[in-house]
């Protein structure tokens, strides 16, 4: 994760709000688990797209490349679609099941390639496709059939 005091990256902004507003976010921020900066950016940048009418002013943010990065990225849009430990998947603690996994590439529209570089990034394994979905084998020197499948 990245350390944005320190990242040449990033910029502190600072601002006062009425103190009730500030207790209310703050609270909010607690309860589902997300950063304030990252409940910030992710403020600032749809305020930007909406004034603008684009977010082509914000640089975009670096392609993620595990399930871990792709959950930490986008917190607060998943804590709407129902999929458990958030904190826990940013942080690289645990790991989703395939059924999480699909909730959580559809709800940001994932890309089915992007799907699987992601998987393939998180457990270091072979993904291999046909007509019938995706599946999964572990990478142990030989394939197993059908280990783990995400349709």
């Amino acid at each position: 994760m990245t350390d944005r005091r320190r990242s040449q990256d990033y910029k502190q902004v600072s601002g006062y709000i009425p103190v009730d507003m500030a207790r209310e976010f703050k609270s909010i921020c607690a309860r589902e688990g997300v950063s304030q900066s990252d409940a910030l950016e992710e403020i600032i940048r749809e305020w930007i797209a909406k004034k603008t009418g684009s977010n082509s002013s914000s640089p975009k943010p670096p392609r993620p490349e595990t399930i871990a990065d792709l959950v930490r990225a986008n917190m607060t849009k998943l804590k709407r679609c129902g999929v458990k430990n958030l904190p826990a998947l940013a942080r690289g603690e645990v790991l989703p099941t395939p059924g999480d996994f699909a909730i959580i590439t559809s709800a940001l529209a994932i890309p089915e390639e992007e799907r699987k570089m992601i998987w393939q990034k998180t457990f270091k394994i072979s993904v291999f496709s046909d007509s019938n979905g995706v599946k999964v084998y572990k990478d142990s020197g030989g394939i197993k059939e059908d280990e783990c499948k995400y349709t």
